[in-house]
């Protein structure tokens, strides 16, 4: 049995308090109990079990489960893995379908039997009412901090608790000049920080003025540092989030969620959740309270920013404008900063940009490229070359061995003659129909069994390629329909100035390059370094076998 676990800490504090070393030992020592394998172990770490949270590794774990990369999941506890029962057992039964099994280790249960079934049900229910319990204790205490005035969640930008003497915020030691000195603040309620205070005040100032957009302000507050009682400078900087990532440079993002926080005005708004149980968003507050913490910004300051907004976002609008479709949206990549570059749409041509440019983040010298000449470059390259009429012949050799390829085909071969046996033997009458479909299963395992899943996901590569090869030629094939077969092929196109530089095929394509013939004669294999191949990167060597 091939065994992967699955580990997930909802806070960054339970991470911190060694929750997922726990969960780490215990189903690992359970796996290896049962003499199963080992394979892989997922990890969301600081995040919610509820149904629409978003967790990365759960999601992995669930795509590999698809393409049956495993047999079995093992979980510590039931709510490490989900604490809504709809999800929960939704979940489970799609597992069952793919044949995947399912342990948690404190509650020794096997969804597969009957009693496993029940007992889920029973804790899932628990898990559910425990979450609802726990979210209105929640919800009772955020709005009692609200009414007193304190903030909710993480220190916004542009304040800190004024606890200098014992600082730890982001922006503390090392930044601000501050830091380490007597207690400016009580350490509860906010107080302005020194510096990113002033990067919110010139945000509001330059915005209201009206000459700055988002982009502008962002890349000047980046440029335009700040002179110290001292004479000395130091840049303005995002306050980050321990645990996740590090204070940088100021964006467009950022400064946009900057300019629409009505906190900045001495008041602590809340937001709450609706009949759905979604939080509300920026501008359907359940309620708004005077604020602890001193203001950045008036009131009428904030007010006329967002009437500003408005106008500037109904001036951009166009009535019933098409949606604009992108070949190489998500694919195409910089050469010279390694960033992707952003389709976008400008007086009705579609362009790609660099995000280093739109964000404001950092100087990249790729200039913006118009859509239709940089795809032609793409395309006329894949019409170069195609796939050799056997290559599907030929893919088990990447893998397997001379004696391996003749023990499997001889298995198959003898599946094969047993399944043809059985149907005879059915439309005979010999065998009854829930012997046929017991039979029918046992083929099917087996014959799934004996095809590397490698191999079966390179096939599935290999006719996208095939499909992309005619979808060039066709001339009512859509962009979105290329360009979901080029993402089905490619990791990534990269480009430098206004030349295509290399064509990066993803793990599953890249065996099938050997078996691809280039040239106007059809004849020359393709070679991946004449494509001019990033001197940063090199093709993946194969990973099975």
């Amino acid at each position: 049995m091939r065994a992967v676990n699955y580990m997930r800490a909802s806070t960054v504090e339970q991470t911190k308090k060694h929750s997922l070393d726990a969960q780490r030992t215990s189903t690992t020592t359970f796996i290896r109990q049962r003499g199963w394998t080992h394979t892989h172990e997922y990890l969301d770490a600081g995040l919610s079990a509820k149904s629409d949270s978003h967790r990365p590794a759960l999601e992995q774990l669930l795509a590999d489960a698809e393409q049956h990369h495993y047999d079995v999941i093992v979980v510590d506890k039931i709510d490490r893995f989900y604490r809504n029962l709809r999800g929960l057992l939704a979940t489970l039964e799609r597992l069952n379908k793919l044949g995947i099994s399912f342990v948690s280790v404190k509650e020794n249960l096997d969804f597969t039997t009957p009693w496993g079934k029940l007992s889920l049900t029973v804790l899932g229910m628990l898990a559910e009412i425990y979450i609802d319990n726990l979210s209105q204790e929640t919800h009772k205490g955020l709005i009692a901090r609200a009414r007193k005035g304190l903030w909710n969640g993480s220190i916004p930008f542009g304040y800190c608790n004024g606890a200098c003497a014992t600082c730890t915020d982001p922006n503390g030691p090392g930044y601000c000049p501050y830091a380490g000195s007597s207690d400016r603040g009580n350490g509860v309620t906010l107080i302005a920080h020194p510096i990113e205070s002033i990067a919110v005040q010139r945000a509001f100032a330059w915005y209201i003025a009206g000459d700055h957009s988002d982009g502008d302000i962002a890349e000047r507050l980046n440029t335009e540092p700040l002179v110290l009682p001292n004479g000395s400078t130091i840049a303005f900087r995002t306050k980050g989030l321990p645990g996740r990532y590090l204070p940088g440079p100021l964006s467009k993002e950022s400064v946009r969620e900057t300019l629409q926080r009505r906190f900045y005005t001495g008041v602590v708004p809340y937001y709450g959740v609706d009949e759905q149980g979604h939080k509300r968003k920026r501008g359907n507050m359940e309620a708004v309270f005077p604020g602890q913490h001193p203001a950045l910004v008036s009131a009428e300051d904030f007010e006329r920013a967002q009437e500003l907004r408005q106008q500037l976002s109904r001036r951009s609008r166009t009535v019933n404008r098409e949606p604009r479709v992108y070949l190489l949206s998500g694919l195409l990549i910089c050469d010279s900063c390694g960033r992707t570059m952003r389709a976008m749409t400008c007086g009705g041509r579609r362009y790609y940009r660099d995000l280093t440019r739109i964000d404001h983040t950092g100087v990249c010298d790729q200039p913006t490229l118009k859509a239709e000449e940089i795809e032609e470059q793409v395309i006329q390259l894949l019409r170069q070359f195609r796939l050799t009429p056997d290559w599907q012949v030929q893919l088990p050799a990447w893998f397997l061995t001379a004696e391996q390829y003749t023990e499997l085909t001889t298995k198959k071969a003898e599946m094969e003659a047993r399944w043809e046996r059985a149907r005879e033997l059915y439309l005979e009458g010999v065998l009854t129909k829930v012997e046929f479909q017991t039979e029918q299963w046992h083929y099917n395992s087996v014959m799934s069994s004996l095809t590397p899943l490698e191999i079966t996901a390179i096939i599935k590569a290999g006719k996208g390629l095939e499909a992309l090869q005619e979808s060039l030629s066709a001339p009512d094939s859509t962009l979105l329909q290329k360009n979901e077969l080029l993402r089905l092929v490619l990791a990534g196109v990269r480009v430098r100035g206004y030349k295509l530089t290399a064509l990066q095929p993803n793990l599953y394509s890249f065996p099938l390059m050997q078996y691809c013939l280039s040239g106007s004669d059809g004849r020359r294999p393709l070679v991946l370094v004449n494509l001019g191949i990033h001197k940063d990167w090199s093709p993946p060597p194969p990973v099975w076998g």
